[in-house]
């Protein structure tokens, strides 16, 4: 297959196409919060929040080869960390960022124990018995006193209260406590001293402030993704995915491994349910869909959609399922739909979103079945091409004249 352009990996046009990359991706970060309509930030945060999710399940699925459907459980676990911590015990949101993915970590590696015995469809079943239970768990009366039952957290202060607290126990917000100054609330948020959101009463400057928190568990999640895809460790779960026998051979402990890379994946896919305690400022069974099973097939599906097993893959994938979702969530109404295609789905007497976006996953599977990131992996030689550095080599290669002069030992071995 020949190529238009054929460059070699860390020469000077290899740099200059990735620095043009990221130039252009942080403009397109920059530019929604500062630029962009409200509608359009939170649009961007809801998508920022689906990544993040579907990244940490990748790790399990994509890399590691283990299915699960249970990783809203996770997510739930890290939503209500931050409003149990926050409403009840009056704790800052940041500190509970740590604590939902200590307590995930560790959920999920207990999950893991019995999910190291398993696979294929009965993992599958024991996940989803988790993403069912997860829910149920949380409005059983036994868990009212923490979790709020079905009506979930903050617990409702009484329209008479001019208070922060509701009987002292719980304040009116699972987030930042925003509003008057005089009632002690938060009005601005400074960084260094800098005040870089402006008041954060108005609506524009609070959603760019939940936008920039929810690209900063973006980035968290990626780094260290791509931290465990890059090490050992990495290798070990492809291993594991590829043929768990080969490499239990080679000798990757295989429990040890499925245990930490499901731990990690449970702490990074609760931090994302930080986020959404932050932003909707309650948290409950149905109030947040991404709680129960449904979420935990979005985030499959964002992850298959953009590439399983790909770094990018997740956030391609989830970009693409609340974009095509959002444009498509008003077409109940005839006059939105554009013309072209206004006959295929004018007869729909609801939103056709789901349908629509159905449709495009089948089409999708036929024409890209490793996801937008594999068929990208599989057309862009056809314009670019990438040489890799030959084998043991940092850079340049040595020459041969230099490498034949050299003296060895008489072990064979460079003197």
């Amino acid at each position: 297959m020949k190529s238009l352009v054929t460059i070699r990996e860390g020469s000077a046009a290899h740099w200059a196409i990735r620095i043009v990359t990221a130039v252009l991706l942080v403009a397109i970060l920059l530019w929604v919060p500062t630029k962009g309509s409200a509608s359009l930030i939170t649009t961007s945060i809801e998508a920022m929040t689906l990544m993040s999710a579907a990244m940490a399940l990748n790790l399990v699925l994509g890399y590691t080869g283990q299915i699960s459907i249970g990783h809203s459980a996770f997510l739930g676990i890290g939503a209500y960390t931050t409003g149990i911590m926050v409403s009840r015990w009056g704790f800052s949101p940041w500190v509970t960022f740590p604590v939902a993915f200590g307590v995930a970590f560790f959920v999920g590696v207990l999950v893991s124990f019995p999910a190291a015995r398993i696979k294929g469809v009965y993992l599958a079943l024991v996940t989803l018995a988790l993403g069912l239970v997860f829910p149920q768990m949380l409005t059983w009366k036994r868990f009212s006193w923490l979790t709020g039952g079905g009506s979930g957290l903050p617990l409702s202060c009484p329209a008479t209260s001019a208070t922060r607290t509701c009987a002292g126990v719980a304040k009116t917000t699972t987030g930042f406590d925003i509003g008057p100054a005089q009632k002690g609330q938060l009005q601005t948020f400074k960084i260094f001293g800098h005040d870089f959101f402006g008041d954060l009463r108005r609506l524009d400057n609070k959603s760019a402030f939940w936008y920039w928190i929810a690209l900063s568990v973006v980035v968290v999640i990626y780094l260290a993704c791509r931290g465990v895809v890059k090490s050992r460790v990495g290798r070990s779960l492809i291993a594991i995915r590829d043929n768990e026998t080969a490499a239990a051979v080679m000798g990757v402990n295989l429990v040890r491994t499925k245990a930490f890379v499901f731990g990690l994946s449970a702490g990074l896919c609760a931090l994302p349910g930080c986020v959404v305690a932050i932003k909707t400022g309650g948290v409950s069974p149905e109030g947040i869909l991404s709680l129960t099973v449904l979420g935990a097939i979005t985030f499959l599906i964002a992850m298959v959609i953009g590439g399983a097993g790909s770094l990018w893959g997740p956030i391609l994938g989830s970009t693409l399922y609340v974009f095509v979702t959002d444009k498509t969530g008003s077409w109940a109404d005839d006059d939105k739909i554009p013309g072209l295609i206004r006959p295929l789905f004018g007869w729909s007497k609801i939103s056709p979103a789901d349908g629509i976006f159905a449709l495009l996953l089948i089409i999708l599977m036929f024409v890209a079945p490793r996801g937008i990131a594999g068929l990208w992996k599989q057309y862009s030689p056809l314009v670019v091409r990438v040489l890799p550095r030959p084998a043991g080599t940092g850079g340049t290669p040595e020459p041969l004249a230099t490498v034949s002069a050299t003296e060895t030992t008489n072990e064979g071995e460079p003197q």
